[in-house]
């Protein structure tokens, strides 16, 4: 008998269409939805970048107080909406009936809870400092350090618990506020910057003029000039953190709102979405690679960091001593080279072991992948953008010293280093798992142990995992099994060299960070590119760039701890 294609056709045809017309409708609103808060969220950060303008550009009250007043308001906002999406979704159980398992891993969550400790003792710092200037501070001067105190501890907290969820109500209201909360953190971060670049401009503007001054009038008039800048200082918004917790301070509450932006904006990515829990799942060490401790990498890494730890005391040592000045800078030039090199040829391994071992690539949406591999190129421009500038100020120099060729090849290998580097995380953040080759070995017909070890084989998992759920577990056979003992023992020893690779590249981008954060600016203490291109266009170009080349070594070091965690 016969089936009727017409009878088969008009029975699922009306189904089908309002299924598709459904899922185009929802995928539509989500468009809309989150085209609205973008523009809020782009009118709350513009205005805020406006106001900021003004307080810093001029010494105006007014603008000075309705920025307070403005930025106050809004993290008030934003604490309360925190507040009450923590209350609503402990209460309300449909409220996050998904999560995203791959969103705010705990190495992420410890390092914001430590970054906002630094940032809380920061705010502490300055509620102490204005309230020591009380007769001239403002009732707002005095309640905004507090407010940002209380922001930090309640969106600490709302980070940890909430940054996994999914949530499936009131999806315009969510999205709304989660963009408000993100343009706060980046307002915050363009403040911590600007004080942080401005302050180092002026130290070092003042450093320029100590050693070109040769006469003691000179000198005299500089330190007259230094002391009214403080007393100018004494009751701004923009001078109220005192100098000597400036530099150690200002990085970490500059992290802090680098890391809320990012998990907040894949928390906005994930408002509406429905995923499974267990599809998103961390694939489990061998016992091999369990048990391996990736000593070459540790000792090498570590050695790297001593090192450059103890470069960078000698460095601001010598800074203020003319004669030991030229021998710090060549000695904290040549660990910057050597150590570029280590970090090339580590980078050249890993991605070799990446071509050697091949896998399939994960395709699949994923709003953190694509955050971390968009935040890796940006944050990569501005590295390029100040090497190219030295590059040609030091090709264009006449004579051409030791310390030119230094700053030369500087340059050169930061920018190849910076390129390979991204090759490798990227790659490395796109790659399918590591089969379980061991539940092969033991005879294992497992589908998800079956489906992992088929991806390497280009064989199509869904049809394997059938016959291997039709079909009874076989052991192999004795030659079969020793190729797949020599197979695996191969493997391992690709996986534990990649954990010593991940490890060594991990604590070397990690001294690359403290470095240019707490205070190193190797290419304005030597003179060359100042000589070029003169203090205030120098200034510009660095203030510019080199807080992306600060972010991205802080990024790139996450992304390897990442990987060094599934490898």
């Amino acid at each position: 008998m016969e089936d009727n294609p017409d009878l088969n056709t008009t029975g699922k045809q009306p189904e089908d269409e309002s299924t598709v017309k459904e899922e185009k409708d929802q995928n539509d609103w989500k468009k809309g939805s989150r085209l609205l808060s973008g523009l809020v969220g782009s009118n709350v950060f513009l205005f805020s970048c406006a106001l900021l303008t003004c307080v810093f550009t001029e010494d105006i009250d007014i603008f000075e107080r309705d920025f307070l007043i403005f930025i106050t308001i809004m993290m008030a906002i934003c604490i309360l909406w925190m507040l009450f999406q923590m209350f609503f979704t402990w209460k309300n159980k449909d409220a996050v009936l998904y999560k995203d398992c791959q969103a705010g891993p705990i190495w992420m969550r410890v390092g914001i809870i430590l970054f906002g400790v630094g940032a809380l003792i920061m705010t502490s710092f300055k509620i102490a400092y204005t309230a020591e200037y009380k007769d001239c501070a403002t009732p707002m001067k005095l309640m905004q350090p507090v407010i940002e105190a209380l922001f930090i501890i309640v969106q600490t907290c709302f980070l940890w618990i909430s940054c996994k969820h999914c949530v499936q109500i009131y999806l315009n209201a969510t999205r709304c506020f989660l963009m408000i909360l993100l343009m706060v953190n980046l307002t915050i971060w363009i403040i911590m910057v600007t004080e942080e670049s401005r302050h180092h401009t002026i130290e070092l503007e003042e450093y320029f003029k100590g050693n070109y001054s040769k006469t003691n009038t000179s000198t005299l008039s500089e330190h007259q000039d230094v002391n009214e800048h403080e007393k100018r200082c004494e009751c701004l918004y923009k001078c109220g953190v005192d100098k000597t917790v400036y530099i150690y301070l200002y990085p970490l509450n500059i992290e802090y709102n680098l890391f809320a932006a990012a998990m907040i904006y894949i928390m906005w990515k994930n408002v509406g979405r429905q995923i499974d829990e267990n599809a998103s799942f961390h694939h489990g060490l061998g016992p091999g690679v369990r048990q391996h401790i990736p000593l070459l990498g540790l000792f090498s890494g570590l050695g790297v960091l001593i090192t450059g730890l103890v470069m960078f005391i000698l460095y601001e040592l010598g800074r203020g001593n003319s004669q030991k000045k030229w021998l710090s800078l060549t000695a904290f030039y040549y660990f910057h080279v050597i150590s570029l090199v280590l970090m090339c040829l580590a980078n050249v391994v890993g991605i070799v072991i990446f071509r050697l071992d091949k896998r399939n690539m994960d395709n699949q949406k994923n709003p953190s992948r694509t955050l971390d591999t968009v935040l890796l190129l940006l944050a990569t421009l501005g590295q390029y953008a100040i090497s190219y500038y030295s590059i040609i100020a030091m090709a264009s120099t006449v004579p051409f010293i030791l310390l030119c060729g230094l700053t030369l090849s500087y340059s050169v290998l930061m920018i190849i280093q910076h390129s390979l580097q991204n090759v490798f995380i990227i790659e490395g953040l796109h790659r399918l798992p590591p089969p379980n080759l061991l539940n092969a070995l033991q005879g294992t017909s497992h589908p998800r142990a079956v489906e992992q070890h088929d991806s390497m084989r280009g064989r199509s998992p869904e049809k394997e995992s059938r016959l291997s759920l039709t079909s009874p577990p076989e052991k192999p056979s004795t030659p079969r099994r020793e190729t797949l003992t020599q197979h695996i023992k191969r493997h391992l020893k690709k996986r534990k060299t990649m954990k010593d690779v991940y490890l060594f590249l991990f604590l070397c981008n990690l001294i690359f960070w403290i470095m240019p954060a707490f205070g190193a600016r190797i290419r304005f203490d030597t003179g060359l590119e100042v000589d070029f291109y003169g203090f205030s266009m120098w200034a510009i170009i660095t203030n510019i760039c080199l807080p992306f080349g600060i972010f991205y070594r802080m990024h790139a070091a996450a992304s390897l701890l990442e990987l060094y965690s599934t490898a």
